[in-house]
């Protein structure tokens, strides 16, 4: 081993750095060191007290003589006394106690644990080579890490020296550790040869890097903090970064300083210009640092350096070009920021001048890079070209800005061209003459000579000289080169004119219409991707078009006219255009049919989406119209009237149809839609309307036009319907009543508006517009309805009559308001004295005026005697006059004058007037109406009404409830009542035939009472037939025809049948004329139809048969009418064969032959009258026959046809006998449909089906449970198609044929998406059945069916052949709703499937019938097992969740089986596979949610495993047992409740491991921290780190209070220790690394459970119990108590002396930061304890901190240290102590609070603090704003991290209360302070930003300009903040700022003149002020320096006499 040569320590004195002789280097941790080998610090000398003698020979002043007397003092003094030791001195005090390493972490260096660190004198101190050589070799293998920093996870046991030696230098140099960090050292390597070398040797990474400077270089030492590589050469100072690019140093040298520096930084090193960031230029123009864009501009200006690249090969030019363009677009946010800088600096008037310079700058850069480009190349590339397309447009945008001056006006000059000038003659002149003029220009234009051309043409004179018309024929040309497909050729013909080939190749590409060019170039340019992505989708799209509408056309498809295409796009030149359609239009139609059709590309470029989807729509099919737009569809339907669809569309969009469609047809459609895109006729478009409207939708066109919508609403019923039409009608804010009553105003529309309001009960409360005042003045009628509709329904209200009747005045007075007066004064006196009638009160208040304040009512007594003059009597009564001896008359009143009138008696009326003294006490006060009760009884007529009146008057209901009501309740003989109320009825409707209403009131009244109507419709028909034959023919005896017709009627009453037989002549009469009327023939289909009126006339009275229409079939030789006529009424064959005779004779012949073999067929049957035979046929003769029609015509004389068809349909095995039994009026449909189903298929089946049925099949009587034994029959055997037939037949609406066909599509076709709707449509079909409360076809009721049809989904469950069909399914099943209720889950079995459908496992059928759960957990338990067995653990996770089975099983059996599979592949001895396995483990727990007891009790199985293999304890096993453990306890933890005793056992295993892990390190000869740190370089995860994620021993059931206590603490030499001595060292030395952590809990845990006695675990408990009063210092253990004697005693000895220094550290001065009490027992034990303890220390401070502060605060220990360490910092800021920042840094520092806390807490008490000095502003406080700044800015400091406080402070800005603006204020000045001390220029620009929003939004407003100029002067930046100047003198408070002792710094006064120099140029007077206030002498002088110059240079331009002159009058 080398000798050691130096050592270096860190100046934080955390890592020393040591070399030997070898140039050889190794870092030590000293925190760490020092905490393993605490007996090597020498830390501790002790001074005698020995008396203080002087060197003889030497004066006592003499520095000898001071140094020799200082080795005899305790303190330490200052020999050197000089300035600038003084400042170094300073820097290190305060320096040392804040230091930012001791918050971020408890764990303090290791200087803060020395016990009786003294300061010793450099002197007396043991020489460095005396210290090096004590220094133990093992040090070299102790690890140099720290907790608390990052580069401790560099050391690893293995670290050797680390050679410090570059290549290539000789062996003998010099190697000197220049300076030491946490994180690298420094070091000077000298050599003969190479002079001097600085090497970096970073910790970390333990790389070195070197860098040779030369020869003839120093080294030069820098102290302080920062590693400074500063090296003194031949040129210069130098200063070396490593690890920073030059860019970089840059980029933040120019972000933390200016532009200037890095700019001269840059030309001192010969640097070229480096490219600073964005954000830089950002910040710069911010702050207005024209520096900073100069140096960012210059930055930029060689980017188009082009002259390196003229000597680039060709082909790299194209690359050259394109980084050239990179480069400009990468500058274009730069340009950008600028640009917008200019602008709003321009618009602000004091930044003008910015502006200006900005744009200069700006614009000659752009300008310096134009020129460059055009400089140094001949010709532009694209790339180029687009590059200076950028600059030139912001070139153009910045022009705006510039100052403009007026432009010279310059007269243009018409230049004359001579045409006989001599014109050169050319060579091509010969060869030109001899070709044509396209020729001509073809050759000039290849070969570059187009003027030549032009001179040629101009010498022959030809047009083709202008050079337009030469470049549209070579346009030509192009075009012809096209046609023949020479690309090239036209390419070139292109570029010589001097076009862009690509650009006039698109426009003939898009504008030709021959399909081979436009191909061609579509594609050369899709080649180039000259397209663009729209124009590539129009090229589809033409193509489609194309394609679609190629070939012949089909002439049956409707194609839609150009015309309706409403968005063509109209362009100025439509030339091109117009020759496409011309060429369509001149061709012939079959040509037009069978021609391709081109479309121009530019065509389909204007076309907009919607134009496109019609143009295709033609050629879609139905189901891709759901697709299209709704706007285009509707306006391609309408303008094809395609009515049908449009009802299908219409329907499908209402809200009530879209639950019934299932699947949509059509897209969704809004009233919008049908509003703006309706192209189809008026006629449509209303028809439209009219269905819409009918279903409660309009569109907004209507809405918005009342009048339209009233005519709408005409179409559909009117306005007066129930429910309203427009229900939720709202325009303008108004209700559709309201609309229609200001439209009935309008018009005066009185009647109508009365019956609107009566329909609707419309009154002022449910609708306010009645009673609106504005509408009755301009409306008197309007009022007046109103209150008589209020009289109406509250007819007992006299004020409702008396304002009913002054609105009736108003209408006879419009002119003024209506009164009783206003009625008097204009004549009305009747008038007005029967509405005072009605007034509240009655005549005699109004007479009295007793009711004066209502105008309306009070009358003028001299006007009404006027108005009563000529009612002399009745002005007497009301007015009597005075006798003439002066005594009144008796008091008469009006009724008092009708008493005398007989038909009116005041006793028994008017006694609701209250005047009327007459009225009897008992009578009614209300008023009398018509309607009252008594009147009705006493004087009321009754007449009582009967059923036939109101059927007279057309009311049936009201008919049938009087009939209930008065007649058929009292009758006893209910049956013989109804029939004669019928007949009644009957009578009634034939007197009045012709009145529609009575007889369709009759007839709705006989339906009423049950009987049959059908005689009475037949008899009115007829009645009203005769009736119109007869008054036609004789119209002058209406009433005559009339009588005579309803006297015959009524007789038929009776039954008269002679009655019938007259009535039936005048029929056959009436009818014949009518069918002679309607011109059609007399034996026709339709007049056989109208003759069936008097068959049933005949048939219903009972008479013989009319044989008129068989005679007229006769007479026109029809004999199939004859026949038919015949067979269907049964006619008599006597009546017939007389019939016959009119026929022909063959046809006679015929005809009796017919009916000779029909007479034969049925001998025996019965005639129909008189045993006469009819003519129809008869029974059959044989019992059984097979003759279809033989059983059909027998059927007929069945009693029950029905029941015969299907008894013979069974018989014969023929089903569609049944068919035509259904077809019966009341046959039995179920009957039906079973004989059908047995009678379709074979013997066996129908055997099958009927095996059941007992008895005779033929004659069953077939019910539900029938049909339900054939349908489970028949879906067994899969025999559906035959079921599905049958209920096609018979029960078509029936919901189980949805199911049926569901079942065909599944089974048979696998059409599972088809069948899904089919499954909808069931259940839809089965809940409208549901809804309507009834039953189909009145038989099968909806229980039956949904029983069947779960019987048919469990049986297609059963039948599925594979597990792929039972998945589907079930799949299907599952997305079904409710499908079945009653059966199995089908989604847990659609689950089930979808898990196994990979797996060969099946589902057992069994289950899928049973709707028990527990069957299906077993089935799946069953499946689990199979999964687990195959190593299916996923599928069986699922099948566990689904089936809500524990899944613990499953995935430890998954776990366990990954790893024996690691075991088995030799994996396992992997350390790094075992880790990752463990925590894959645990994963999976996590992520599969298992119990928490099995996942700890696997680990811990394992755990135990691991023990017993493991025989020999190797450091791998330990640390794998210890994971093992932890996670165990991890689990166990989470349990509710936890075992404590479990967690217990288990932590002292884990602790076993760490003792075992720490005694194996020791015996190898590695010590460690704590626990192995096996984190690797990659950064992969160790069992350490992984048990110490899964650690719980911070938990707090764990730590509790009873292992802070010392009862059970272990006790030295009597403790029951079960470890040898080296398991005692090991876990000595863990403890103490928990006290050191501060986990006093684990560590007496860990003490308690080894029975182990550790003296730091002793004296920090006892610390704690002495503080919280547990003990007193009497009860304290022995040992405990010899320490604090020893302490005492060296107290007692030190007395005498003063106090000794404790320690470096602020946190052993707590106690005289809090001024405590010497005498204070407590404190002084504490403190003696504190110096004891090696360990945990650091708890012991915080206990006494807690303890001196609980005494502060006059609390106790436990109150206080139970608050959060939070809430005691806001106690000590809030104290208002002085020392309380001191206090506060302490107790910071002590407890390790994080700075996000700190800062929060301060900012909080900051803001306090000034809200409350804001509360006292009234008050007379003298406070400089600067101190107080300046104390607020102490508090600040507490916090670390400066820039987090100042954000914080921004932030409580917004919660500052409104109105605080000097809250406000201060905080943005301390903010600013504390970004200026960390330089945070975001936050800096932050403030500035708020501040100028503050000044401008809130002080200025409030004309708080004092806090404007605190504002100002508090952040000084006062560049940025020239708008405060502005403000100030704009609102004239400029001199505010020229008070003294404003700015101390001095910097406000020269902003002052500056912004006057800028701004305020011609202010000299403020100017001369400012400079006087402030005692600025130079400016003074230069000020009447200029003032002189500009008064001599007046006198110098006047003349001499004027100057001789002023001379001579001056003398």
């Amino acid at each position: 081993m080398s000798p050691l040569t130096s050592i270096k320590v860190s100046h934080d004195l955390n890592v020393a750095v040591i070399v030997n002789s070898s140039n050889c280097a190794i870092s030590i941790d000293l925190n760490l060191y020092f905490r393993e080998f605490p007996g090597h610090l020498f830390c501790k000398k002790y001074f005698e007290n020995l008396p203080v003698t002087r060197l003889e020979g030497v004066d006592e002043d003499d520095l000898a003589s001071s140094d020799c007397s200082m080795k005899f003092l305790r303190f330490s003094f200052q020999t050197d006394r000089s300035w600038k030791a003084h400042l170094s001195s300073l820097s290190n005090t305060s320096k040392t106690p804040d230091s930012s390493n001791l918050i971020s972490n408890v764990c303090l260096p290791w200087y803060h644990y020395l016990p009786h660190l003294e300061q010793f004198d450099s002197k007396i101190s043991e020489t460095s080579e005396k210290i090096l050589s004590s220094i133990p070799q093992d040090i070299v293998y102790i690890l140099s890490e720290s907790a608390k920093k990052d580069y401790a996870k560099i050391s690893d046991a293995g670290r050797q020296w680390t050679k410090i030696h570059p290549g290539g230098v000789e062996d003998m140099m010099t190697l000197e550790c220049k300076s030491v960090t946490g994180f690298s050292a420094l070091f000077a390597l000298s050599a003969g040869d190479k002079g001097l070398t600085v090497a970096l040797w970073d910790l970390e990474t333990q790389d070195v890097t070197y860098y040779c400077m030369g020869k003839n270089c120093t080294y030069v030492d820098c102290s302080g903090k920062e590693q400074l590589c500063v090296i003194l050469t031949e040129h210069g100072l130098f200063l070396i970064l490593f690890g920073l690019t030059q860019e970089e140093f840059l980029n933040r040298l120019i972000i933390h300083g200016s532009a200037g520096t890095v700019d001269s930084l840059c030309h001192l090193n010969g640097w070229g210009r480096c490219s600073i960031p964005v954000h830089a230029l950002e910040a710069g123009l911010e702050n207005r640092q024209l520096d900073t864009v100069d140096f960012f501009l210059k930055s930029k200006e060689n980017i188009f350096n082009l002259t390196s690249a003229c000597s680039l090969p060709e082909q790299s030019t194209n690359m050259t070009s394109q980084f050239y363009l990179r480069s400009v677009e990468e500058l274009k946010p730069a340009l950008d920021l600028l640009c917008s800088a200019i602008r709003e600096n321009d618009l602000e008037a004091q930044s003008k001048h910015f502006s200006e310079q900005l744009l200069n700058l700006t614009l000659a850069f752009l300008n310096k890079q134009v020129r460059e480009i055009f400089v140094h190349t001949e010709e532009l590339d694209e790339c180029l070209q687009k590059c200076v397309d950028i600059l030139t447009a912001y070139i153009i945008e910045l022009r705006t800005f510039m100052i403009k001056f007026p432009r010279k006006q310059i007269n243009l000059l018409n230049i004359r061209c001579d045409l006989d000038e001599d014109i050169p003659r050319i060579e091509e002149n010969q060869m030109w003459e001899k070709l044509t003029s396209e020729q001509i220009i073809f050759e000039a234009i290849l070969n570059n000579r187009i003027p030549e051309a032009q001179t040629f043409f101009r010498v022959n004179h030809n047009p083709a000289q202008s050079l337009q018309k030469l470049i549209q024929i070579g346009l030509e040309l192009v075009y012809d080169s096209l046609l023949k497909g020479n690309v090239k050729e036209a390419s070139e013909l292109i570029r010589n004119m001097g076009f862009d080939v690509k650009e006039q190749l698109h426009k003939i590409c898009f504008y030709t219409i021959d399909k081979n060019v436009r191909d061609l170039l579509v594609k050369v340019l899709q080649e180039e991707n000259y397209f663009s992505e729209k124009e590539k989708m129009v090229i589809d799209f033409v193509h489609q078009v194309e394609n679609f509408y190629s070939g012949p056309f089909q002439t049956k498809k409707e194609i839609q006219p150009l015309s309706s295409f409403r968005n063509w796009r109209k362009e100025q030149d439509l030339s091109s255009h117009t020759a496409v359609l011309d060429t369509l239009l001149t061709c012939g139609k079959h040509e037009i049919h069978n021609r391709e059709h081109r479309v121009m590309l530019n065509w389909g470029q204007w076309w907009d989406r919607h134009v496109q989807e019609m143009v295709l729509l033609p050629k879609r099919s139905q189901e891709e119209l759901k697709s299209c737009s709704p706007e285009v569809l509707w306006m391609y339907l309408t303008s094809q009237h395609n009515w049908l669809n449009i009802c299908s569309w219409i329907e499908e969009s209402q809200p009530h149809n879209r639950t019934l469609f299932q699947q949509t047809n059509w897209p969704s459609l809004t009233p919008d839609i049908i509003d703006k895109n309706t192209l189809c006729s008026s006629y449509m478009r209303n028809e439209i309307l009219d269905k819409l409207a009918r279903n409660g939708i309009f569109v907004p066109s209507e809405q918005e036009d009342f009048e339209l919508l009233l005519l709408r609403l005409i179409h559909i019923g009117g306005v007066m319907q129930s429910p309203h039409p427009v229900p939720k009608y709202d325009a303008s804010g108004l209700d559709f009543h309201t609309h229609f009553i200001l439209y009935c105003l309008e018009r005066s529309l009185q009647h109508l508006l009365y019956t609107y309001l009566d329909y609707y009960s419309l009154t002022p409360l449910n609708c306010p517009i009645l009673d609106k005042k504005e509408l009755h003045e301009a409306h008197p009628w309007f009022e007046f309805l109103v209150q008589c509709r209020g009289v109406a329904s509250n007819p007992r209200d006299p004020k409702m009559i008396f304002q009913a009747s002054l609105a009736n005045a108003q209408i006879l007075i419009p002119s003024n308001q209506a009164s009783v007066s206003s009625m008097l004064l204009e004549g009305h006196t009747l008038l007005a004295l029967a509405t005072t009638m009605y007034a509240p009160g009655g005549i005699d208040q109004v007479l009295h005026n007793e009711d004066a304040e209502k105008p309306l009512k009070k009358v003028d007594p001299q006007l009404l005697k006027m108005a009563l003059t000529p009612y002399p009597k009745l002005k007497a009564a009301l007015f009597p006059q005075n006798t003439s001896h002066g005594i009144l008359p008796s008091d008469i009143s009006l009724y008092h004058l009708m008493q005398s009138l007989a038909p009116f008696d005041p006793t028994k009326l008017f006694g609701w007037q209250s005047s009327n003294t007459l009225a009897i006490a008992d009578i009614s006060s209300d008023l009398p109406h018509f309607s009252s009760p008594e009147l009705v009884n006493k004087y009321a007529i009754m007449e009582r009404l009967d059923f036939s009146y109101y059927l007279h008057h057309g009311r049936p209901s009201f008919a049938f409830g009087t009939f209930l009501v008065q007649q058929l309740v009292k009758s006893k003989s209910p049956k013989q009542l109804i029939q004669q109320a019928g007949n009644e009825a009957y009578a009634l409707a034939l007197s009045f035939f012709n009145v529609s209403s009575v007889g369709a009131a009759c007839i709705c009244f006989l339906e009423l009472l049950g009987l049959d109507s059908l005689k009475l419709r037949v008899d009115i028909k007829v009645a009203n037939l005769i009736w119109n034959f007869k008054s036609r023919n004789e119209e002058s005896q209406h009433n005559l025809i009339r009588e005579s017709l309803v006297e015959k009627l009524t007789k038929l009453v009776d039954g008269e049948k002679t009655a019938a037989a007259e009535v039936l002549i005048s029929l056959e009469e009436a009818f014949w004329n009518k069918i002679e009327h309607q011109e059609i023939k007399k034996t026709s289909g339709d007049a056989r139809k109208q003759w069936s009126l008097v068959m049933q006339f005949c048939k219903l009275h009972d008479i013989k048969p009319s044989t008129s229409y068989l005679m007229e079939c006769a007479r026109s030789n029809d004999w199939l009418q004859f026949i038919v006529q015949t067979q269907m009424y049964s006619y008599q064959l006597d009546e017939v064969v007389s019939i016959v005779q009119d026929f022909t004779p063959i046809l006679q012949d015929h005809l009796m032959l017919a009916f000779e073999n029909s007479q034969r067929s049925c001998p025996g049957a019965e005639s129909y009258h008189n045993n006469t035979r009819p003519f129809k046929t008869g029974h059959r003769q044989s019992k059984h026959t097979s003759d279809l029609f033989q059983i059909l015509l027998c059927c007929q004389e069945s009693p029950n046809p029905g029941s015969y068809l299907l008894a013979e349909g069974v018989r014969h095995h023929a089903p569609f006998l049944s068919v035509l039994a259904a077809c019966f009026q009341d046959a039995d449909i179920i009957h039906c449909l079973c004989v059908w189903i047995i009678t379709s298929v074979d013997n066996g089946t129908a055997a099958e089906a009927t095996s059941h049925i007992e008895g005779s099949v033929e004659n069953h009587e077939w019910d539900l449970h029938d049909l339900s034994t054939i349908w489970k029959m028949f879906l067994r055997r899969q025999k559906s198609k035959t079921l599905m037939n049958g209920f096609q037949l018979f029960l078509k609406d029936s919901p189980l044929l949805h199911m049926l066909e569901m079942y065909e599509l599944c089974m048979n076709d696998k059409k599972y998406s088809e069948a899904k709707t089919k499954l909808y449509n069931f259940q839809t079909s089965l809940a409208n059945l549901k809804t309507a409360d009834k039953q189909t076809s009145s038989v099968i009721s909806v229980p039956w069916l949904e029983s069947q049809a779960l019987f048919l989904l469990e049986l297609m469950m059963q039948q599925c052949r594979t597990q792929h069909e039972l998945g589907k399914l079930l799949e299907l099943f599952a997305d079904i709703d409710k499908l079945l209720p009653n059966g199995p889950d089908v989604k847990k079995l659609c689950a089930l499937s979808q898990i196994l459908k990979d797996s060969s496992i099946s589902i057992n059928r069994s289950i899928l019938t049973s709707s028990d759960s527990e069957n299906f957990q077993n089935e799946c338990r069953s499946i689990l097992e199979q999964l687990q067995e195959r190593g299916l653990f996923s599928l069986a996770r699922k099948v566990a969740e689904l089936a809500e089975l524990p899944v613990a099983g499953v995935v430890i059996q998954e776990v366990l089986q990954d790893l024996h599979l690691l075991k088995h592949i030799g994996q396992w001895h992997q350390e790094q596979t075992r880790i990752d396995f463990w925590k894959k483990c645990h994963d999976s727990f996590m992520r599969n949610c298992i119990s928490n007891k099995a996942a700890s009790d696997f680990f811990l199985a394992q755990a135990n495993i691991l023990s017993e293999s493991s025989a020999d304890e190797k450091a791998d096993n330990i640390m794998e047992k210890h994971l093992l453990l932890s996670l165990a306890g991890h689990w166990l933890e989470q349990s509710d409740p936890a075992t404590m005793d479990k967690l217990e056992e288990i932590e002292k295993r884990i602790w076993r491991c760490c003792i075992a892990q720490q005694t194996l390190n020791r015996e190898g000869g590695l010590v460690k921290s704590g626990f192995s740190q096996q984190v690797s370089v990659s950064g992969k995860l160790s069992f350490d780190k992984l048990a110490k994620e899964f650690s719980f021993s911070k938990l707090t059931a764990l730590n509790t209070s009873k292992y802070l206590q010392l009862d059970g603490l272990a006790v030295q030499d009597v403790s029951e220790n079960t470890l040898d001595k080296a398991e005692e060292e090991s876990l000595s030395f863990l403890i103490g690394r928990l006290l050191d952590e501060g986990s006093i809990h684990e560590a007496s845990r860990v003490c308690r459970y080894f029975h182990f006695y550790s003296k730091d675990v002793s004296l920090v408990l006892h610390c704690r119990a002495l503080a919280s009063g547990e003990t007193d210092l009497n009860n304290l253990h022995p040992d405990i108590q010899a320490v604090l004697l020893v302490g005492d005693t060296a107290d007692e000895r030190d007395t005498p002396q003063p106090r000794r220094l404790q320690s470096t550290s602020s946190l052993e001065n707590w106690s005289l930061v809090l001024a405590s009490s010497p005498d204070d027992l407590i404190i002084t034990s504490l403190r003696t304890l504190i110096d004891e303890c090696v360990h945990g220390r650091n708890y012991c401070r915080q206990v006494l901190c807690l303890y001196e502060l609980s005494k502060e605060l006059n609390c106790s220990y436990s109150e206080i240290s139970a608050r959060d360490p939070e809430k005691v910092l806001q106690a000590i800021l809030s104290s208002q102590q002085p020392d309380r920042c001191k206090k506060a840094q302490a107790f910071i520092m002590t407890h390790g609070l994080q700075s996000e806390t700190v800062a929060e807490l301060v900012a909080e008490e900051i803001m306090k603090e000034l809200l409350v000095s804001s509360a006292r502003k009234g008050q007379k406080q003298i406070v400089n704003p600067a101190d107080e700044t300046q104390a607020f800015l102490e508090l600040a400091k507490l916090c670390q991290d400066h820039t987090l406080v100042g954000m914080k402070l921004l932030d409580k800005i917004s919660s500052v209360p409104r109105g605080e603006l000097s809250c406000t204020t201060e905080l943005l000045i301390l903010a600013h302070k504390c970004f200026s001390l960390t330089c945070h220029m975001e936050g800096i620009s932050r403030v500035l930003q708020t501040a100028r929003l503050l000044t401008e939004e809130h002080l200025a407003p409030s004309e708080e300009y004092g806090l404007v100029v605190r504002l100002l002067t508090g952040i000084g930046r006062y560049n940025e903040m020239t708008y405060v100047f502005d403000l100030l003198h704009e609102k004239h408070y400029f001199e505010v700022l020229m008070r003294k002792k404003l700015d101390p710094s001095g910097t406000l006064k020269t902003a002052l003149l500056d912004y006057i120099k800028r701004c305020r140029p011609g202010d000299s007077e403020k100017h001369n002020m400012t400079a006087l206030c402030f005692s600025m002498c130079r400016e003074i002088g230069e000020n009447h320096e200029a003032a002189a110059c500009i008064q001599l240079k007046l006198i110098e331009s006047q003349p001499w006499d004027d100057c001789l002159r002023d001379v001579s009058k001056v003398t």
